[in-house]
């Protein structure tokens, strides 16, 4: 009964005004309690600008040791950089809500010397901020820096001064630093190594078949003690029906063999195969071949069994690693990749943070295993059927092509330039894809605008094309994002075949506006020669950068032959390895201009090109989740014209039209509800004496 009695008075007391108080005081408590651990955000914004990238939820999810953030950025800063400091707060705890136990971030109050001291030790730099305090402008001194640690490994983010790509440059600096210390840290599960050897092959006595099992099965010992084991190892000898299917996925050679017991022919292969995932590299064998002069036969000697191990340590980093190798073909006149004065030096520079540019000469040697994807930059020279067999079988392979072209070589003379147009053999691949490259250049009203400062006049450069949102491709990470992207001289790129091919997806990146028209005759790029068409009918909107993916169709009925000097000791690839279609989806990117790539692409006034060129060589190497990191934050609605009177209408609207619209509405409410009071007085009382008449 006591006990009864003790409920019944607490119950009485939570009725009363200070139990329900001490209730909904204790609620919110526990709500902010649960709330602390489970909430949920919405990023309503198109291009995801508050949320964490797939990329970077994958770096953090998957990191095998402690990772450490040490932010050394000062508090309580003005405008625009309290904004900087909030959203790099923000992101590191989107990192962290991501990642598993081995993440973790730190602010340092910079206000202590001891904090100072640690930052000057890891490398950073005091930047110099104008900010205004009681009426006055001056100078601070702050760090504003980020510290990345991985195992023995230190990276520096210095200077963030804005949000812009942070996002991008935080998740590449983390990738890279865990890449230079674990190999593999970017491959989900082990590493699938299959050595395809069929044993019908051993009737045509190959010098070194038999003891290749073993050979592959010591390289692969050896590697694991590199790899920790994650490498599995196993042989499959393929009966002759599937070495066709083999063929078709991986690539494989065929060998056609004639079967004595019954005069039928079978098939047979030999190749490795690795994989992770999705990936995979085929490292087919070489067969040296050559004739025993005393017996009179030929002999066939299996070779690479000793740069084994090398090749396919290199196989395993391509996959792994975030620094990937691009083959830069050369031989034809391209722009060189390390001349920043007049070649692609400033491509180059661009692009050396998470890649790297082997030059590669197709005349001397093959794509290298392990090359995803291959760029040809401002071609002006014929390439052999040789060479462009190579570029074939590359793609069919599920290789990506970058091809930037110009459409005339422009050769200076004593008086005036002259402009050859362009011919390298590369249209047989192109057409064969559905794929033309036009002998024009584009001109468009809206382009790049400079100003004469002794007379004040507008001088338009009609040949450098700025291609608005609008015409910039949307849906496609490559150029999704993007305000604008202003193309140096371009010329037109026509996709339309493409598109009634099977199997091939087309997506055209950027087009010139409906103020366009196209250039072939009587070429002449001075600004002040150059005047628009009267006839605007003959203006139309041309297209400068097209992407084809899909499975392509070979140029080349088989492999080309070739004359060789010494026919009694040549090198061959093992067994008739011809693809005639593709056995993976490839990609081929086509972008009618190559001066984007040269030192006049380093202003400032090509930022937003250069980044397009970044989100184009990442999405060819399976990177597209990079693409939208690197341009969060970027979109804007941006004008469709850039001069005259309406770019001047939306100036000094949003000056003043604003603030009068506000003004507007107002007046427009306090009519409305002194209308809506009169009504109401009518209604009910008419006859109020108490009413002021005139």
């Amino acid at each position: 009964m006591k006990t009864n009695v003790k409920e019944n008075a607490f119950i009485n007391w939570l009725k009363k005004p200070d139990g329900t108080t001490l209730l909904f005081v204790i609620a919110v408590i526990l709500l902010n309690l649960v709330s602390a651990h489970a909430y949920k955000r919405w990023d309503i914004t198109s291009p995801r600008s508050y949320s964490l990238s797939k990329a970077s939820r994958e770096v953090v999810k998957t990191v095998e040791k402690p990772l450490s953030v040490q932010v050394f950025f000062a508090k309580n800063l003005q405008a625009p950089y309290s904004s900087v400091y909030q959203y790099v707060q923000d992101i590191l705890g989107e990192y962290k809500n991501a990642s598993n136990s081995n993440f973790s971030y730190v602010f340092y109050d910079m206000d202590k010397k001891e904090n100072q001291n640690l930052a000057r030790n890891y490398g950073l730099n005091q930047i110099q901020i104008r900010e205004v305090k009681n009426n006055e402008v001056g100078f601070k001194n702050v760090y504003m820096g980020l510290v990345v640690t991985y195992a023995d490994q230190i990276e520096v983010l210095d200077g963030i001064t804005s949000s812009d790509g942070l996002e991008y440059k935080i998740t590449t600096t983390m990738s890279n630093i865990i890449a230079s210390t674990n190999d593999l840290s970017s491959l989900n599960g082990a590493v699938t190594l299959t050595l395809y050897k069929s044993e019908n092959l051993s009737g045509l006595n190959i010098q070194g078949y038999d003891k290749l099992s073993s050979d592959v099965e010591n390289a692969v010992a050896s590697l694991n003690k590199k790899y920790r084991g994650r490498i599995e190892f196993s042989e499959v000898n393929p009966p002759s029906e599937d070495v066709s299917s083999l063929h078709e996925k991986y690539g494989v050679p065929v060998v056609p063999l004639k079967d004595n017991s019954n005069g039928s022919t079978m098939n047979g292969t030999l190749a490795l195969v690795l994989e992770s995932g999705s990936s995979y590299r085929t490292l087919p064998f070489t067969i040296g071949q050559s004739i025993d002069l005393f017996r009179g036969q030929i002999i066939y000697v299996l070779q690479g069994a000793d740069s084994l191990e090398e090749d396919l340590d290199a196989s395993i980093q391509s996959l792994a690693s975030n620094v990937t190798v691009i083959a830069y073909i050369t031989g034809h006149g391209e722009l060189a990749s390390g001349d920043s004065e007049n070649g692609a030096g400033t491509f180059s520079e661009l692009l050396q943070e998470r890649y790297t540019l082997k030059n590669v000469n197709l005349k001397e040697e093959d794509i290298p295993l392990g090359v995803e994807t291959v760029i040809i930059n401002g071609p002006k020279e014929e390439f052999t059927d040789e060479e462009l067999y190579k570029l074939d079988q590359f793609v069919l392979k599920g290789g990506s092509l970058m091809l930037l072209a110009d459409p005339f070589n422009m050769v200076q003379t004593q008086y005036y330039p002259q402009y050859i147009p362009v011919q390298t053999g590369l249209e047989k691949l192109l057409g064969k894809w559905g794929i033309t490259l036009n002998h024009e250049y584009i001109m468009d009203e809206e382009c790049a605008v400079s100003y004469d400062n002794r007379t004040g006049r507008q001088n338009k450069s009609y040949y450098i094309p700025l291609v608005q949102k609008y015409t910039l491709n949307q849906k496609n990470p490559v150029s999704k994002n993007l305000g604008y992207v202003g193309f140096i001289i371009p010329g037109s790129v026509d996709a339309s075949e493409a598109q009634k091919i099977s199997g091939e997806k087309v997506s055209v990146l950027a087009s010139s506006s409906e103020k366009s028209w196209a250039m072939k005759d009587n070429i002449m790029l001075n600004p002040q020669m150059i005047t628009p068409p009267e006839d605007k009918k003959s203006e139309h909107s041309l297209d400068i950068a097209v992407l084809v993916e899909g499975n392509f169709e070979s140029a080349f009925d088989s492999k080309p032959v070739t004359d060789s000097s010494d026919e009694e000791n040549k090198t061959t690839e093992f067994g008739e390895s011809h693809l005639s279609h593709s056995v993976s989806s490839g990609k081929v990117m086509v972008i009618a201009t190559s001066y984007i790539t040269g030192p006049d692409a380093a202003q400032q006034f090509f930022q937003n090109t250069l980044m397009f060129l970044e989100n184009a060589v990442d999405y060819m190497n399976g990177a597209s989740d990079l693409c939208t990191m690197r341009t969060k934050g970027l979109s804007v609605n941006t004008l469709k014209t850039t001069t005259g009177g309406f770019v001047n209408f939306v100036k000094y609207f949003n000056e003043i039209g604003l603030a009068l619209l506000v003004a507007v509405a107002g007046l427009i409410v306090l009519l409305v509800r002194k209308n809506r009071r009169e009504k109401i007085r009518l209604f009910y009382n008419p006859n109020d004496e108490r009413e002021v008449r005139k």
